[in-house]
């Protein structure tokens, strides 16, 4: 649990907060004044957090109109917090999620995979910023296998472009449980905005996840995993 003190930093700064470039900013959109940058420090438990963005830059806390504001990812891997940016939604999650947003009762990466294989990925931030707490990725024209054995009810992920991707060749996903299709994903290039996938699977026993392009290229699937 965290102390009162701690709450309270946190709670601040997740008003208007974007994960996107790593540090917390002002809901309100009018032009910022009376911002200080410096000599603002952070010291968690007696030890002083030097933050940096997911990308190892440093990040400045400002102070706002007496309000201080921090960068989330930061101050939360200072705490052992997990950070999870729904970009589509604007919402910040740390640690446990809740509400609109539920962990999966397995990940794909972890279960028993009897076709082609997923990777693991550290390609987490897509083509419009937005970054996500894990993923997998799979190669032209293979697919991934599961035996749910009818112990699910559907499916769920987020596709993405991941950022920096350059083809223009487009690629996309399709199901298929129990030699059926029962869903086909629009086709991603390089300008595509992710996609929520929720695909419902109950009372299937064999589900294959295809990736289909024609040019050697890969799907991302953010968050990826299977839902009782």
């Amino acid at each position: 649990m965290l102390n009162d003190k701690i709450k309270g930093i946190l709670i601040g700064t997740l008003i208007g907060a974007t994960l996107a470039g790593g540090t917390v900013i002002a809901a309100n959109s009018t032009t910022l004044y009376d911002v200080i940058t410096e000599g603002v420090k952070i010291v968690i438990d007696g030890k002083k957090l030097n933050p940096t963005d997911a990308n190892g830059n440093a990040v400045e806390p400002i102070i706002y109109n007496g309000t201080t504001y921090l960068p989330v990812r930061a101050v939360a891997t200072a705490l052992g917090k997990a950070v999870y940016w729904d970009g589509p939604n604007f919402t910040v999650y740390l640690g446990d999620m809740d509400g609109e947003l539920e962990y999966p009762t397995a990940y794909l990466k972890d279960m028993t995979n009897i076709g082609n294989k997923w990777y693991s990925t550290n390609d987490l931030t897509d083509n419009y910023g937005n970054r996500y707490s894990e993923a997998v990725y799979m190669y032209h024209n293979c697919y991934a296998e599961y035996l749910l054995n009818m112990k699910y009810s559907k499916f769920k992920a987020t596709m993405y472009i991941p950022e920096g991707y350059t083809r223009n060749a487009g690629a996309y996903i399709k199901v298929i449980a129990d030699g059926k299709t029962i869903y086909t994903s629009p086709e991603m290039d390089k300008t595509s905005h992710p996609v929520d996938i929720e695909v419902d699977v109950k009372g299937y026993n064999d589900v294959k996840i295809y990736c289909i392009d024609d040019y050697d290229d890969r799907i991302y699937l953010a968050n990826a995993g299977v839902y009782q």
